[in-house]
């Protein structure tokens, strides 16, 4: 959920998960009820549409509803378009067991990097017009975000020792080191900017690459040294 919400917007949106956790939703057999909930949780219902079946549908849930930053830019976006496209995908993921299994399937089952997006953008889902989808940059983000660096976690953790999570753990890093570059953002522009300051920066062919680029850029912060600061020598 908190890969949903970009910057501005990700600490609402895993407030929004604590709000209405997947015991709840997991439990809602239809992609409307599950949309329904999490909507009610965000606080952005419609107070003219709370009746379903001419029975009110509201839920008590605990806590209050988060606080969304404006603008947010495309429609694609907007906090209930995601939601949309999210909730969507939970029948599907609950049927296979859960997330966790869901996504262990996912690297399992893929041939190539590019074939993880598949567990959130089905295709059944993205050839249906009247059903919102996340869009394919935004998968490529969770897929080298949260999908791969937490089946590794789980392969590694879950079942150590046992040649399934072996085989599971080593065939996630490779779909990792493999998967294609993603998009450039701010983050990896001013990344290449402070750390070629004092160094030639090479060429990013991946997105591991990427991923190694933006944590040598945070580790400027964590010693202190500002963006195009000069560097003293051995720094």
């Amino acid at each position: 959920m908190g890969a949903l919400g970009y910057p501005r917007n990700k600490r609402a949106f895993r407030s929004l998960a604590t709000r209405v956790d997947w015991d709840q939703i997991s439990k809602l057999e239809r992609a409307s009820d599950v949309e329904r909930l999490l909507i009610q949780g965000a606080g952005l219902e419609n107070p003219a549409a709370n009746k379903y079946d001419g029975q009110p549908q509201k839920v008590v849930l605990r806590g209050k509803a988060p606080s969304w930053v404006r603008p947010w830019g495309r429609p694609a976006n907007a906090p209930a378009t995601r939601i949309a496209a999210v909730s969507a995908l939970v029948p599907t993921w609950s049927s296979q067991g859960g997330i966790a299994q869901a996504l262990r399937r996912a690297v399992q089952e893929a041939s190539r990097p590019r074939d993880l997006a598949r567990v959130f953008r089905p295709q059944n889902l993205v050839s249906n017009d009247k059903v919102k989808v996340i869009g394919g940059a935004r998968a490529a983000e969770i897929v080298v975000n949260i999908l791969l660096p937490g089946v590794f976690a789980m392969a590694t953790h879950q079942y150590a020792g046992q040649a399934v999570a072996v085989h599971l753990k080593n065939r996630t890093g490779e779909l990792f080191s493999s998967h294609p570059k993603l998009a450039g953002n701010s983050v990896t522009n001013e990344a290449k900017v402070a750390l070629g300051l004092s160094y030639t920066v090479p060429d990013v062919n991946n997105a591991q690459d990427q991923q190694v680029l933006i944590a040598l850029y945070r580790e400027l912060f964590r010693y202190g040294i500002k963006p195009r600061q000069p560097r003293l020598p051995g720094v």
